[in-house]
């Protein structure tokens, strides 16, 4: 794990960074006064209630209460976390990001290796464009599969001429670059001739796979006939582990302007296709199953994950692998929901025959977890009888107790479950069921469910990759495109449509659920609880005006103490304002360095994500309360008053309870 960002540079970068340029490179700005105005990229809105001060390098909406600076904007916008925003604006500053102390990333130490992937992706776009063979590739995008040339730019497209040695001689001239091309998976070995290569990809469409990040990290290559593999990728390298990406991750942050819900596909193609049609957030997994990494992955970015399969038999199995991965991945106020296509159709075909408007419908129609939990509990089993019943509740219940205890989405299943098979809820939650056997993951590598032994070897989906491939068509040039165009806001959601079974016959059949879940990197070094309570109120600023800090506490000479009630004093009287609101406010550079590094620290995905931050902060302050003997003893002295403490027990009562602090102190 890479060390964090020294809190001294991020003051350089903001001191070195126009908030001014950050903002107009992305969204347009009209000056209006000494300040920009412009509409704000946080909601939709019709008049422009987005406002920047240039002098004091700060942001804030009228609209929807969004400010801060330079790096808040960058991670609002761009869909990054903290670390990724800063060095999205280092990059732009000419700077190189420093780590204190620790290891580098895997792409850090890599970075030969993305400089030749990088290379590959460009050389297979440039001959999408001036290959001599070019027009049987843009005659397949265009004619065959309907694509325009704008977004084949978007998502990168390009085209590996028939041949051996096409990549090798332009870009493995040398022996250290033809080692790197190797690494990535881009050269295969000749069996017979140890040192002699030849490329991975000939006579292909190619799509580049990027990184939540866009940097290409490995490439799709699609067969132009029946060839065999019609799709073949690349193998897994350092930096390119296939069951922890997620195609088109990169392109829906980018595009997307609202980003409140991602869809999962099965396929490339589906995923590009989509975009084309407007629908600009679905992703697609790259020859695996949905994961349960993948849906904690998705729950950093957006509350609500649609998986969306194939009316097909091979869809109908991959909804019960997607709902197993999602069980104990699930979180509060999150939602997953299973979008089951007509018979025969994928959202390739689907959207161009019904649109984008129909295709919202469909998503906002989308059947939740729930039901489809409930229906595979039932179809696994003949109901009528007291047995039949009975299974059905051990079969749902089985399911249900892979969600995380603490949840109160767990809850609610139990009760509806409840309702359902008339049983008491106390009665199934202490149901002891067979346990599932549990899989111990190769580390890199993606544990395979027994029950689904058939996995495919080559994903077959239609998942291309579209960029940089010129069109002698009514598409439009290259040139004239910009990502700007690919920005149309999908359809809200509605409301959530009611129960439909999917399936006429019983789609799902028997088996036991494995827990396919990764091993988790270990642990990153626990925050205090001083500290932990500080991050509390940083991610979540409205709780500040529900906590009551008693004088003492607030007096205390503790530095973590200390910053935490600048804080909470900053959002108790600031309740409507945000994090960054106080950074551009704070003049303090101990403070500002301190936030920073709570920020920083590992420990912020997690509270971000908490429903319990009051609560969490409040049993902080009750524990400090109780450590220096404060609870109820200097309440009551307080409100006798300071000229009625006056007999000899109060005297000494107040004697005693400092003498408890000051040996506390010590």
């Amino acid at each position: 794990m890479a060390g964090r960002i020294p809190d001294q540079f991020i003051d350089e970068l903001l001191a070195r960074t126009d908030l001014t340029d950050v903002v107009a490179s992305r969204i347009s700005l009209k000056k209006t006064g000494q300040n920009y105005s412009a509409l704000c990229p946080f909601h939709n809105e019709k008049s422009p209630s987005f406002s920047l001060n240039p002098n004091k390098q700060f942001y804030y909406c009228f609209g929807c209460g969004a400010g801060g600076n330079a790096i808040s904007f960058v991670m609002e916008h761009d869909h990054v976390d903290f670390v990724d925003a800063i060095e999205t604006l280092a990059k732009d500053a000419g700077m190189e990001v420093p780590r204190e102390q620790g290891a580098p990333d895997r792409y850090e130490q890599n970075a030969e290796l993305l400089k030749r992937l990088s290379e590959s992706s460009q050389f297979y776009q440039q001959q999408l464009t001036q290959h001599p063979d070019k027009k049987k590739a843009t005659d397949y995008l265009s004619k065959d599969r309907g694509l325009s040339g704008q977004i084949a730019k978007v998502f990168g497209l390009g085209y590996a001429p028939s041949g051996w040695d096409n990549l090798l001689k332009k870009i493995g001239t040398r022996a250290e670059s033809q080692e790197q091309l190797l690494l990535g998976g881009m050269l295969i070995e000749k069996k017979d001739q140890p040192g002699h290569y030849y490329d991975r990809f000939r006579d292909r469409i190619i799509f580049p796979i990027r990184d939540s990040r866009g940097r290409v990290i490995a490439f799709g290559g699609r067969a132009f006939g029946d060839e065999k593999p019609k799709y073949l990728n690349s193998p897994e390298t350092p930096v390119f582990q296939k069951s922890q990406e997620l195609y088109g991750l990169f392109e829906a942050k980018q595009n997307t302007p609202i980003l409140d819900q991602i869809i999962v596909v099965e396929g490339y193609m589906d995923v590009i296709v989509l975009a084309q049609h407007g629908i600009t957030n679905a992703v697609a997994t790259l020859g695996t199953s949905v994961n349960s990494q993948h849906i904690r992955k998705l729950f950093k970015l957006v509350s609500k994950v649609v998986l969306c399969f194939d009316g097909d038999k091979a869809g109908r199995a991959a909804a019960i692998r997607g709902l197993e991965a999602s069980l104990p991945a699930m979180q509060d106020e999150k939602q997953v929901r299973f979008l089951f296509l007509p018979e025969g159709e994928d959202p390739d075909s689907l959207v161009r025959k019904e649109g984008k408007e129909a295709f919202n419908h469909r998503l906002e129609d989308a059947s939740s977890l729930s039901h489809v939990l409930f229906d595979h509990a039932r179809n696994q089993v003949t109901l009528g009888d007291e047995e039949g019943e009975a299974q059905f509740a051990r079969n749902a219940m089985e399911m249900i107790k892979q969600i995380p205890k603490e949840l109160t989405f767990r809850s609610v299943l139990i009760r509806q479950l409840s309702d359902q098979s008339g049983i008491d809820s106390e009665t199934l939650g202490n149901t002891v069921f067979k346990t599932r056997r549990q899989h111990t993951p190769t580390e890199g590598h993606e544990p395979t469910p027994q029950s689904h032994t058939q996995q495919i070897q080559h994903y077959d989906g239609d998942t291309p990759d579209l960029s940089h491939y010129d069109y002698e068509s009514s598409h439009g040039d290259y040139n004239d495109f910009h990502h700007s165009d690919y920005s149309a806001p999908l359809t809200q959601p509605k409301t959530q449509g009611s129960f439909k079974k999917p399936f006429s016959k019983k789609p799902f059949s028997k088996g036991k659920f494995y827990n396919d879940e990764p091993a988790l990197p270990p642990a990153a070094p626990s925050l205090s609880r001083i500290k932990q309570a500080s991050l509390c109120i940083l991610l979540h600023p409205h709780i500040a005006k529900e906590i009551d800090l008693p004088d003492p506490l607030v007096n205390q000479a503790n530095d973590e103490l200390q910053i935490f009630c600048k804080i909470w004093r900053y959002f108790a009287k600031h309740p409507h304002k945000n994090t960054g609101h106080l950074l551009g406010e704070l003049t303090d550079k101990t403070t500002v360095s301190s936030i920073y590094a709570l920020l920083n620290h590992q420990d912020a995905t997690t509270k971000q994500k908490i429903t319990n931050a009051q609560q969490e902060v409040l049993d902080m302050v009750l524990a400090l309360e109780k450590n220096l003997g404060l609870n109820s003893s200097i309440a009551r002295l307080k409100s006798k008053g300071n000229e009625s403490i006056k007999d000899s027990s109060s005297k000494q009562e107040l004697r005693n309870l400092m003498d408890l602090i000051r040996q506390k102190k010590n």
